[in-house]
């Protein structure tokens, strides 16, 4: 159900609120992420790297946030996971900055030669993404049909790379808040629940659950029930941080989502 945590200390939570922020997960501790001044597809592999079973997960920090749970599936599977990310990098298959740009075509091209039986995929939908046309910056609401078409064109590659071997699995753009949890429940050591919200989706309702509905072979999968159950999200629950940001939950609570995630997610 959707009822507030009961009574906990903020001092009792992990990770703690102070440092919340940087609770990411391994792929930041084994420099999975590509750097913002580089355009290669930097790859880690967790799992048994001898697998037959290559799964590839992709994206910007909103694929990165899944990695706790999926790399725990990958061992336990016997998977041979090969994460691919870059931060505030567009994976729509638009003209967005020249180095995204470039690092999204290295990725592609590299999904394409792992032969992966599955593409696991996510990104924001929020307003960063604004495109750009002659040379000046569009507003976000004028750029949503072209996103929708662009990230359309991005599944397609991605299901046509894993074509007949497999499919793709698209998890969908998670609500959000509009104030930093671990900064509010800071703000709140005894009332943890005064930081509880109204999951927010920005743009509804999302271009990549519009490009989903459009591409045969992707699968959509929406947590929003689970983390944000009846539409209010926790900032912080059964002694864990929820949400390190706005916008991302924590690697701690990421991986609580292992099991319902393999549910979803099955190898042909």
């Amino acid at each position: 159900d959707g009822d507030s945590p009961g009574p906990v200390a903020v001092t009792s939570l992990v990770p703690d609120p102070e440092v919340a922020r940087d609770d990411k997960g391994p792929v930041i501790l084994d420099g999975c992420r590509s750097g913002l001044e580089y355009t290669d597809a930097w790859t880690c592999v967790y799992g048994d790297p001898a697998s037959a079973e290559t799964v590839v997960l992709w994206g910007d920090s909103h694929a990165m946030q899944f990695s706790p749970p999926l790399i725990k599936l990958a061992e336990e599977r016997g998977w041979r996971l090969v994460t691919m990310f870059r931060g505030n990098c567009l994976t729509a298959d638009v003209e967005y900055r020249p180095a995204c740009d470039a690092w999204r075509a290295n990725a592609l091209d590299r999904i394409e030669a792992e032969q992966p039986k599955l593409v696991i995929t996510a990104t924001d939908t929020g307003n960063g993404y604004a495109l750009w046309e002659d040379g000046k910056r569009m507003s976000r609401q004028d750029s949503e049909p072209l996103l929708r078409g662009a990230y359309e064109r991005t599944l397609e590659k991605l299901a046509g790379a894993t074509r007949p071997r497999g499919g793709v699995i698209l998890i969908r753009d998670l609500p959000r808040s509009g104030f930093r949890p671990p900064d509010c429940l800071l703000e709140h050591p005894e009332d943890l629940a005064a930081c509880d919200f109204e999951g927010m989706r920005k743009n509804p309702p999302g271009f990549d659950l519009a490009a989903a509905r459009k591409v045969g072979g992707v699968k959509l999968v929406d947590l929003s029930d689970v983390i944000c159950p009846g539409g209010t999200c926790n900032s912080a629950r059964d002694g864990m941080v929820v949400y390190r940001d706005a916008t991302h939950i924590s690697a701690t609570y990421a991986e609580t989502l292992t099991d319902l995630l393999g549910r979803q997610i099955e190898i042909p």
